[in-house]
């Protein structure tokens, strides 16, 4: 077995793919790469056996073959070469003793000034495969859409073990209609986009992605204008460009988030997004985790926002103009959760929904009717 290629080619291929590999359990065969050789080209493959990538690199020259390598190693001399070109070449050993590598594998450079390696190489029997969906089991959605909705929701995904099906975002298909949903139970944020051509996902079930195939999506999309995504029993299934990716989607039933969102909406302010940012960050140093409670109130034609920490004594405050005349508002919530929504848009101005403190705070895109945000009301 042997290949030629660009080295950045190969160090850029493992970069986009590494983070699947469970670099905690060092030694095991998932902290190896897979390494397939095929006419003209190479592909490379990380897995934790519930998400499975693949990229495909093309080779100047090659003779066939497949193994494994240790990941983090190969990462490491690969990036370390000074050289241009990368070789790579695999030799048998004649009699591995047991559970003693079987190839020898060999990287060197095309360069004088290159170093060459040699590294334990092994069989690739056992390693987790890539599955492949047909085409007519997958919708074309642009890299640039997803790229948008994932990062107006994936924010809102749940950090905690024990809430498994929050741990991901959901997919929902209706027509020609995509909608994202993530939510940890305390905050909340879903898109709606209408697609070129019908949302082919199982009518009635919750695809639920994790979170970890969603940081990977994140990485394998923007290397192509188009994304197809399909579901088959409980699968995920990406190809983009040269990347693909497979990955088991979560189990249960996620929340119908329309149930919450609030039917009216008494007090609704257009604000600029930079200076709410603004505002806000001066205030969440003084709040005090996990909760980085703050404090809103509307009076005046004026917003207040404070933040105290009972602690260290500490306390903050700060005021925004806000087109409101009607009556004393006040609402607590974490703060952190409406600057991550705040910081996912793009718009120049947002608005602010408010009922009372036990409801909901509600943002929302002027320029996006398909985009809303929920804060849940924390107790002052």
């Amino acid at each position: 077995m042997k290949f030629q290629t660009h080295k950045d080619s190969i160090d850029k291929a493992v970069r986009r793919i590494d983070a699947i590999i469970p670099h905690r359990d060092m030694g095991t065969m998932l902290s190896n790469l897979l390494i397939a050789v095929e006419a003209k080209q190479v592909s490379i493959t990380a897995s934790d056996m519930e998400t499975t990538a693949r990229i495909t690199v093309p080779v100047e020259s090659s003779k066939p073959g497949e193994f494994i390598i240790p990941a983090k190693q190969f990462q490491e001399y690969v990036g370390s070469l000074v050289s241009k070109d990368l070789i790579v070449e695999v030799e048998s050993e004649e009699n591995p003793d047991e559970g003693a590598a079987a190839f020898r594998v060999n990287l060197r450079g095309t360069s004088e000034a290159s170093a060459a390696y040699v590294m334990p190489g092994n069989s690739a029997k056992h390693f987790p495969t890539l599955n492949r969906l047909s085409d007519n089991k997958l919708f074309a959605i642009s890299s640039a859409i997803l790229e948008e909705m994932i990062r107006k929701t994936q924010y809102a995904i749940s950090q905690e073990d024990n809430r498994y099906i929050y741990n991901g975002v959901c997919f929902q298909g209706n027509g020609d209609r995509l909608t994202l949903v993530g939510t940890d139970g305390r905050r909340l944020a879903a898109i709606t986009r209408k697609l070129s051509a019908p949302v082919n996902l199982p009518q009635g079930a919750d695809v639920v992605v994790h979170a970890k195939a969603i940081r990977e999506m994140q990485k394998l999309i923007d290397v192509a204008d188009e994304v197809l995504i399909g579901v088959e029993q409980r699968d995920l299934f990406v190809r983009v460009g040269d990347a693909q990716l497979s990955s088991r989607l979560l189990e249960g039933k996620f929340p119908d988030y329309k149930r919450v969102l609030p039917q009216d909406i008494a007090v609704q302010l257009d604000l600029s997004r930079d200076k709410l940012i603004e505002a806000l960050q001066q205030i969440r140093p003084v709040t005090e985790p996990p909760s980085h409670q703050c404090r809103v109130v509307l009076e005046g034609k004026k917003m207040h926002i404070t933040g105290q920490s009972s602690g260290q004594g500490s306390r903050a405050e700060v005021a925004i103009d806000a087109d409101y005349s009607g009556e004393r508002l006040e609402i607590g919530f974490n703060i952190t959760y409406l600057i991550d929504i705040l910081k996912a848009l793009t718009c120049p101005r947002v608005r602010i929904g408010m009922n009372d403190a036990n409801k909901p705070l509600v943002v929302q895109d002027i320029d996006d009717p398909d985009f809303i945000a929920l804060v849940m009301p924390m107790k002052i």
